[in-house]
């Protein structure tokens, strides 16, 4: 099975059902279906052909979902992009994919114009503008295309499952983006997980909040809901009341959201005036939420929360579900039906298949198997050849499991922190901190020190205004659960931390934000 028969499929068996919502648009199935032919036809006349790279350069909107779909339906690559990347980083990305063809959003015309500028491989440009009249010369309109092109119901070659379906780009913390190879086997076994683990149905109505560039807002959340046959409404930017205000609107049964719009939305001053009492499941992941702060979401805003973990090489490996929210609190939950997790040494990562799990209350890489695992990164053999190992891919993120076998985080190796010879890891400390009352968020980094290597730095959002850094400090010293030398020595509080769209903080930013030796 390809992608695009899942939209085939869902029109076949709700032809009049509402599938998408977009700025007061509504489309039924039957009618995004023709839309999508459409575009692919139109596609097809520039000259895309299977195996080529599509791009989409666009916010969170109808266009992004339309040219993901066109793509499936002739077996190009859709390529999604992050709308606020600069025209030079968008530009890498072009480069490194080969696209042939970049759809732009509205905003992002004078984007488009620098990187024609700088390369030369894209074939055709098309613009997202409301009016045809606002598209720069040689470049196309995406609204005409899509409307007026003439579906042909050209005979296509079916995509095996095998074929590449998209190439989703990380989000480049650690460098370059890479291209993450996904197929249509991938992105259909996501799909599925999603389905089984969330219980979706025909019945779901899904808002979409998180960027359908990422894995995280397409193929685990708007994809399964398009397998069942339910209804996404999409807004085209994320503002706390404005969510509270469609989800009573449009009676929304389902949610993805990152802790810092879940808690946004929650402590907003008008949320009591909107009803969203329809709201049968929210899945979050990323950043921890205080267990005071999570009983009132449960109680106040949804009782269903899913916290999950993934990445864009393999989505939705763990999960926490709502009846384990409360007592398993900061815990990513047991591997999904579709995944097998290990957790190992540093030893153990140089064996090839890996050796069996270490024992339940040690810290180790967590490594993942399963069909929603990618195939490599394109171009990239070494870094392939590093991630994925006889089919296991390697995370680079800390984990350990309880004695009721639930993982819990640690952050990442590389965000480790070596003070005076002993490892912290920055997760066990932040549990703490969401402990302190007056805490909203929490980050911790390891910042250089001339006498202990590095020292634990505690970065904290205030939800009380009067808490003082010698609270935060006798709060540390009184839990049982934190060693002496794992306090933080420095503390800073901010207005806000920085977060990439997946919810995950930016640690890098607050090192190169704060990181001064401190002479002893």
């Amino acid at each position: 099975m390809h992608i695009a028969r899942i939209l085939e499929a869902s029109a076949d068996r709700y032809p009049d059902h509402v599938a998408l919502v977009f700025e007061g648009r509504r489309w039924t199935y039957s009618e995004w279906l023709g839309r999508v032919r459409r575009f692919a036809q139109a596609l097809s006349d520039l000259g895309v052909r299977p195996g080529d790279r599509v791009a989409f350069y666009v916010s969170t909107s109808e266009n992004s979902v339309t040219t993901y779909f066109a793509c499936q339906f002739l077996g190009a690559v859709a390529v999604p992009m992050n709308f606020r990347l600069s025209p030079g980083e968008a530009t890498y990305i072009l480069q490194d994919s080969g696209a042939r063809v970049l759809v732009y959003g509205r905003s992002l015309t004078e984007n488009a114009l620098k990187i024609a500028e700088q390369i030369h491989s894209v074939h055709d440009y098309i613009g997202c503008a409301y009016d045809a009249a606002n598209i720069p010369e040689r470049h196309h309109h995406f609204e005409t295309l899509a409307e007026q092109s003439v579906d042909r119901n050209e005979p296509r070659p079916i995509p095996d499952s095998n074929a590449i379906s998209s190439l989703v780009y990380t989000s480049g913390t650690t460098g370059r983006p890479k291209g993450v190879i996904h197929t249509h086997a991938n992105d259909l076994a996501i799909a599925m997980n999603c389905v089984m683990e969330y219980s979706l149905s025909h019945a779901d109505n899904a808002l979409h909040i998180a960027p359908l560039y990422h894995v995280g807002g397409m193929q685990a959340y708007f994809i399964p809901h398009l397998l069942v046959g339910g209804t996404n409404i999409v807004t085209g930017r994320y503002e706390a009341e404005k969510t509270l205000e469609t989800i009573a609107a449009e009676r929304i049964t389902t949610l993805f959201a990152v802790p810092t719009q879940i808690q946004e939305m929650l402590f907003h001053p008008n949320f009591s005036d909107y009803d969203v009492s329809s709201l049968r499941l929210i899945t979050t992941g990323g950043a921890a939420i205080s267990a005071a702060t999570m009983e009132r979401v449960m109680n106040e805003f949804c009782p269903g929360i899913f916290n999950g973990y993934g990445m864009t090489e393999a989505s939705l490996t763990l999960v926490l579900h709502p009846e384990d929210t409360l007592r398993k609190l900061g815990s990513c939950g047991k591997p999904t039906l579709i995944s097998e997790c290990r957790i190992i040494t540093d030893d153990q990562a140089r064996e090839v298949p890996p050796s069996e799990t270490v024992e339940r209350g040690r810290i180790g890489q967590l490594i993942v198997r399963g069909p929603q695992a990618m195939q490599g990164y394109w171009n990239k053999p070494f870094e392939t050849q590093k991630k994925l190992k006889a089919g296991w891919v390697y995370t680079g993120d800390l984990f350990s499991q309880d004695a009721d076998g639930f993982y819990y985080f640690h952050g990442r190796a590389d965000d480790m922190i070596v003070s005076g010879g002993e490892n912290i890891y920055p997760r066990e400390v932040e549990e703490i901190l969401y402990r302190c009352p007056g805490v909203q968020e929490a980050a911790v980094v390891g910042l250089k020190d001339e006498k202990w290597g590095q020292i634990v730095t505690a970065f904290v959002v205030r939800s009380d205004p009067h808490l003082t850094i010698s609270d935060l400090d006798a709060f540390c010293k009184s839990s049982d659960d934190l060693a002496p030398y794992k306090r933080p020595k420095r503390y800073e509080f901010l207005d806000a931390l920085p977060f990439n769209p997946s919810g995950k903080v930016l640690k890098r930013e607050l090192v190169a934000r704060f990181d001064t030796p401190v002479r002893a």
